[in-house]
C-alpha cells in the first residue's frame, strides 16, 4: 500500500509565542507504518520571511508536565535536523509546505515530537487550558499540544493546551515484504527481457 495524503490540524491561530519557544505533540500511526514528510505551521515571520524549525522525536508521548513532563529535559529526545521554512502570503497565518526531516511512526504506536522555532515565534490555538484537542483522519492521529518557552528545561514557561495550527502531510511505508516482493518482480522481468 502506497500513498499520500495531509492530516489538517487548527486551520487557525489565536495566539502565539517568541523565537526559541518550542512545540510539542503526539502522533499515532493507526495501523499501518507512516513517515510524516512536510508540515504547514504559522509563525510570527513576515508576509514570504524565511524562518528555521528544529524537530525533535521522542519514543513516547511529548506531552504533560511543566517540571517534570517530557518537554522539561533533552532525555530522551533525538534531534531530525533543522527545517528551513516560508512565510506563506498572511502575517501570523499559514507557511507554505515545509520539507521536514522525516519522522517515522510504526503502525499502532505513538511518538512524540517536538517543534523549536529558531528565528520566528510559533503562532498556535488555544488560550486557556482547555483539553488538549485530536485530530484523525483514520490512518495518521495527532494529539495537540503544549508550548514552551525554554524547551527541554525546567525554566520558562509551560503553556497548555496550545495545538498546532497547520497541517501534517505524510506516506506509507512499504512493508519488507512488499519491497523484497517488489525486486523479485523487477529481477524476473530482467531476466525475462534478456532472453527475448
Amino acid at each position: 500500500m502506497s500513498f499520500g495524503a495531509t492530516l489538517l490540524a487548527n486551520t487557525t491561530s489565536n495566539n502565539g509565542g517568541a523565537a526559541g519557544w518550542g512545540m510539542f505533540f503526539d502522533v499515532t500511526a493507526v495501523s499501518t507504518t507512516l513517515n510524516i514528510t512536510s508540515m504547514t505551521t504559522f509563525s510570527s515571520a513576515p508576509v514570504g520571511g524565511s524562518f528555521s524549525i528544529e524537530v525533535f522525536r521522542r519514543s513516547t508521548s511529548a506531552l504533560g508536565g511543566a517540571l517534570t513532563g517530557a518537554g522539561s529535559s533533552s532525555s530522551g529526545w533525538t534531534s531530525l535536523g533543522i527545517a528551513s521554512a516560508t512565510q506563506g502570503a498572511v502575517v501570523n497565518g499559514e507557511s507554505l509546505a515545509i520539507d521536514i526531516p522525516g519522522i517515522t511512526v510504526v503502525g499502532g504506536t505513538t511518538v512524540g515530537v517536538a517543534l523549536v522555532f529558531i528565528n520566528a515565534g510559533p503562532n498556535y490555538f488555544g488560550t486557556g487550558s482547555a483539553p488538549l484537542q485530536d485530530f484523525t483522519d483514520g490512518v495518521l492521529s495527532l494529539k495537540t499540544g503544549d508550548a514552551r518557552s525554554a524547551p527541554f528545561t525546567q525554566t520558562g514557561t509551560f503553556f497548555s493546551s496550545r495545538g498546532l495550527s497547520g497541517s501534517l502531510t505524510y506516506e506509507a511505508v512499504p512493508e519488507p515484504m512488499t519491497l523484497l516482493g517488489l525486486a523479485a518482480i523487477s529481477g524476473y522481468l530482467a531476466q525475462k527481457r534478456k532472453k527475448v
